[in-house]
C-alpha cells in the first residue's frame, strides 16, 4: 500500500517510477553530449509514460541541442505541466530565438510563480532572460528597412575572406598574414596608417588593439583602443569607415541579444564614444558578425550564423542608406524581416549597378595584398623573385606586401576609369571632370610603384 501510494505522488510531481535504470541511461547519453541516442531511447520511454516530467524534459531539452527546437516544444510544455522549472527556461529561450516576445513572457511568469510557489529564489540566469526579452521587444519597434542584394552561404572561420571589397575599403587579413596575436582577422585601413584587430588579455577576454605602421613597415606601439567596446563580453571583428572615426564591430556581452552582436562607436578626443547596438535586422539571437560599408562600391557586407548548421555563417550582400528608415511597427511581416526569413529577388536599378560594381573587384581581393598576389621582380644577377618567400630580408619582404596591395589600389583605379568611360560614351558627358582626376592618379600611382619596387631591392641587396 505504502509503495501504491508513493507512486501517486511521485506521479503527482512529474518524477515517473520509471525513472530507473532506463532513464538514467538517456539521461547520461545527454549529459555526454549523444543527444541523439538520448533522443531515441527517450521516445520509447515517452510511450509507456507521456506524462512523466523528467522523459519529456530530457527529449526537449536533447532536441533543442540538436537544432530542433521546434519538436521540442511539446514535450517541453508537459516537463513544465509537471514542475520541471529548467522546462521553463528553455521554453522562454526557444520564444526569444522564435522573435515571440509574447511567449517568453508567459513562460517566464509560469517559472517566476512557480519559484514563488516553492519558496525558491530566482537563479541569476533568469533576470538575465528578462532583460534579453526587453532587448528584444525594443528591438523590434526600431527594424531597419534595408535592400539585401545577395547571400552567400560560407564556413565560419574565415567567413571575411569572402567579402569583396574595393582599396578604398581597406583590407581584411588573416592574422598570420599581419604578424600580429589577432583571434581572428585584423582591419588594415587604405592609408596603412595603423591596424585594428583583437586579441585575448590576461583574463581571456577579447579586446580590441591598435598599432601605427611606421614607413620602413614595422608595427609600433600596439595598445587596447580606448573605449567600453562591451560588456562583460568579448570584442573582436572591428571595421572601420575610411573617414577614420566610424569603428564598427561585435561583441558579446550585456549589451548583446544573444552571442555576438554589431556595434557603432565613433572616435573622439579621448578614445571611443559609448557604442550603439545597430538592432535588426542586422542583429539577432544568434552571432552577427562583421559589418563592413564600401563607399567605393555602396556594398554593406555583414554575415550572422541564424538558420545555419554549426559551422557555417550566411554572409548578407545590402545596400546602405545614408537615412535610417524603419518598418511599421503594425507591419504583419515584422518578424520575418526582422530575421531576414527570406531574401527577394531583387531587380532595382542600384541593386543591379551594385552587383556590377562588386563584379569588378578581383574574386578574393580582400586578401590578395598580403603574399596571394603573382608577381616578378629582378634582383639583378638573373635573380628573379616571384613568391614572398623568396625574400631574406624581413623589411623588403614588409615593402614588398605594401607594394602589392598599392597595386591592387591602382588595379581598381584602372577598372573604374574603364566603368567611367563606358559611361561617358554612353552620354553622361559630367563624368569629364571624375576621368581626368583617375587618370592623374593612375600615373601618379604608376610612378610610385616604380619607385616603390626600387626601394624593395635595395633593401634586398643592401
Amino acid at each position: 500500500m505504502r509503495l501504491f501510494l508513493l507512486c501517486l505522488i511521485l506521479f503527482g510531481l512529474g518524477i515517473s517510477p520509471i525513472s530507473g535504470a532506463p532513464l538514467d541511461e538517456a539521461r547520461k547519453l545527454y549529459k555526454n553530449g549523444d543527444y541523439s541516442a538520448a533522443v531515441e531511447k527517450l521516445k520509447v520511454l515517452k510511450k509507456s509514460s507521456p506524462r512523466d516530467g523528467n522523459v519529456n524534459y530530457y527529449l526537449g531539452a536533447s532536441l533543442v541541442a540538436l537544432g530542433r527546437s521546434p519538436e521540442a516544444v511539446a514535450p517541453l510544455k508537459i516537463a513544465e505541466d509537471r514542475g520541471v522549472t529548467d522546462a521553463s527556461r528553455l521554453l522562454v529561450e526557444i520564444a526569444l530565438d522564435d522573435y515571440d516576445t509574447e511567449g517568453a513572457e508567459e513562460h517566464l511568469d509560469i517559472w517566476s510563480d512557480k519559484l514563488k510557489k516553492n519558496k525558491k529564489t530566482e537563479p541569476a540566469g533568469m533576470d538575465e532572460l528578462r532583460k534579453r526579452m526587453v532587448m528584444l521587444s525594443n528591438m523590434l519597434d526600431r527594424v531597419e528597412k534595408i535592400e539585401i542584394v545577395d547571400s552567400l552561404n560560407v564556413d565560419a572561420s574565415d567567413f571575411f575572406t569572402h567579402y569583396r571589397l574595393s582599396p578604398e575599403a581597406g583590407r581584411l587579413l588573416l592574422p598570420e598574414d599581419a604578424d600580429v596575436r589577432a583571434r581572428t582577422l585584423v582591419y588594415l585601413p587604405q592609408n596603412r596608417s595603423e591596424m585594428i584587430w583583437a586579441e585575448s588579455d590576461s583574463t581571456g577576454t577579447a579586446v580590441l588593439m591598435s598599432a601605427s605602421i611606421l614607413d620602413d613597415g614595422t608595427i609600433d606601439n600596439a595598445t587596447p583602443l580606448k573605449g567600453n567596446f562591451s560588456e562583460g563580453g568579448d570584442a573582436d571583428y572591428p571595421f572601420l569607415m575610411p573617414d577614420g572615426m566610424t569603428l564598427y564591430y561585435s561583441a558579446t556581452g550585456d549589451a548583446s541579444l544573444g552571442g555576438y552582436d554589431i556595434f557603432m562607436t565613433r572616435r573622439s578626443d579621448d578614445g571611443y564614444l559609448q557604442p550603439q547596438n545597430i538592432g535588426m535586422p542586422y542583429n539577432s539571437p544568434y552571432n552577427d558578425y562583421m559589418l563592413a560599408i564600401d563607399e567605393a562600391t555602396g556594398a554593406g557586407w555583414f554575415a550572422s550564423d541564424r538558420g545555419c548548421v554549426p559551422g557555417k555563417v550566411t554572409i548578407y550582400v545590402f545596400v546602405p542608406s545614408q537615412t535610417r528608415v524603419n518598418y511599421d511597427v503594425d507591419d504583419p511581416s515584422l518578424h520575418d524581416k526582422a530575421r531576414i526569413k527570406s531574401i527577394d529577388s531583387v531587380r532595382s536599378a542600384e541593386a543591379s549597378a551594385l552587383r556590377q560594381r562588386i563584379a569588378a573587384i578581383d574574386e578574393g581581393g580582400s586578401r590578395r595584398g598580403m603574399g596571394n598576389s603573382r608577381f616578378e621582380i629582378s634582383m639583378g644577377n638573373g635573380k628573379v623573385y616571384t613568391s614572398l618567400d623568396d625574400f631574406s630580408s624581413r623589411q623588403a619582404r614588409q615593402e614588398m606586401k605594401e607594394l602589392l596591395v598599392e597595386q591592387e589600389h591602382i588595379d581598381a583605379q584602372i577598372v573604374r576609369l574603364n566603368q567611367l568611360r563606358e559611361r561617358y560614351r554612353g552620354g553622361e558627358k559630367n563624368l569629364a571632370g571624375q576621368i581626368a582626376d583617375a587618370e592623374t592618379a593612375i600615373e601618379y600611382g604608376r610612378q610610385k610603384i616604380s619607385e616603390w619596387r626600387n626601394k624593395v631591392i635595395r633593401l634586398e641587396t643592401k
